[in-house]
């Protein structure tokens, strides 16, 4: 997704462990691994709901579409 390779991985590791230090690292680590697990959670739900809608569109009756547009 981000094509990043192991150095650079590895540099963006150390300069945060510079920035931060290391007692403060794990507490970032787990603020952001807790942010990205909501953000996957409301992506995921948000596409289930736009998926059911878009079914329940493609399944309703064509004299109910008609009607609708009138």
């Amino acid at each position: 997704m981000f094509d990043i390779g192991f150095s650079e991985l590895l540099l963006v590791i150390v300069l945060t462990l510079l920035v931060l230090g290391p007692k403060k690292l794990p507490v970032v680590v787990k603020t952001v691994t807790r942010w990205i697990r909501i953000l996957r959670s409301f992506s995921e739900r948000m596409q289930n709901d736009f998926s059911k809608e878009f079914r329940l569109e493609e399944d309703e009756p064509k004299h109910l579409k008609k009607s609708r547009k009138s």
